[in-house]
C-alpha cells in the first residue's frame, strides 16, 4: 500500500534528513539568508509557485551556492517547514515556562498557539492559494498529523500529571483521548479561523482553559 502525502510529510518531519537537520540546527549566515528568503518567497506566492531561482535571487546568493546547500526544492521546502515547526515548538516551550502551575502553563501555551496560527503568513497563504494541496492533510487525510501531535501532547500531559511515575492503561487512554481532542480543536482553528470563542485577552484564555480544557485533561 502506498503512503499518503500526509504520511510522507510527517515521516520527513519526525525522521528528517540528517543533512537538512544540520542546516536547520546550525545555519551559517548564507543558509540563514536562504531559509529566510525561501520562507518569504513562499509567503508571497505559495510553495508550489516558488522556484529555486526566486529564492536565489531573493537571498542574494548564486544558484550554485543554493544548490550546494539544498540540492532540490523538496530539500529546501523540508528545511523551511522543519524550521517553522521547531519555531512553534520552541515558542510553545517558552510560553509554558512562564507558568507556575499546570493551568498557567496551559493558558500561556494556548495564547501562544492561537496567536501563532492566526499570524502565520505562510499557513494563511497556502490555505488561500493551494487549498487542494494542504486541506486534505488538515482534514480527510489528517490521521498522521493527528497521531504525531497527539503523541507530543500525551508526553506533556503525562509529565504534568504524573511526573515519572508509572501509569495505568486507563490513565494512558484518558491522556490520549484528551490529547487527541485538543489536537482536533487546534486543527479546526487552522481550517476555520472564525470563532465566537473569546480568546482575545489573557483573562479570556484563562477562563476558556479553566472551564473547558482543564476538565478535559485532568482525570
Amino acid at each position: 500500500m502506498t503512503s499518503s502525502r500526509t504520511e510522507d510529510f510527517v515521516r520527513r518531519l519526525s525522521e528528517p534528513d540528517p543533512a537538512v537537520v544540520a542546516l536547520v540546527e546550525n545555519p551559517d549566515e548564507i543558509t540563514t539568508r536562504i531559509l529566510r528568503a525561501g520562507l518569504e518567497q513562499a509567503e508571497l506566492v505559495g510553495m508550489r509557485r516558488s522556484t529555486m531561482e526566486d529564492v536565489a535571487k531573493r537571498s542574494g546568493v548564486g544558484r550554485a551556492t543554493l544548490y550546494r546547500r539544498f540540492p532540490t526544492k523538496t530539500a529546501l521546502n523540508d528545511a523551511i517547514v522543519l524550521s517553522e515547526v521547531r519555531r512553534f515548538l520552541e515558542g510553545s516551550t517558552q510560553a509554558r515556562a512562564q507558568g507556575t502551575t499546570f493551568e498557567d502553563r496551559m493558558v500561556y501555551d494556548t495564547v501562544f498557539t492561537v496567536t501563532f496560527i492566526r499570524e502565520h503568513a505562510l499557513l494563511k497563504k497556502l490555505l488561500r492559494l493551494e487549498p487542494e494541496a494542504i486541506l486534505p492533510s488538515l482534514t480527510v487525510d489528517a490521521g498522521p498529523i493527528v497521531d504525531f501531535a497527539t503523541d507530543y501532547s500525551v508526553a506533556l500531559f503525562r509529565r504534568e500529571l504524573y511526573g515519572t511515575k508509572a501509569i495505568t492503561a486507563a490513565q494512558e487512554r484518558h491522556l490520549r483521548t484528551a490529547a487527541e481532542l485538543q489536537t482536533r480543536l487546534t486543527l479546526s482553528f487552522i481550517v476555520t479561523p472564525h470563532t465566537s470563542i473569546k480568546l482575545t485577552s489573557l483573562d479570556d484564555t484563562r477562563a476558556y482553559v479553566r472551564r473547558y480544557l482543564m476538565p478535559m485533561v485532568t482525570p
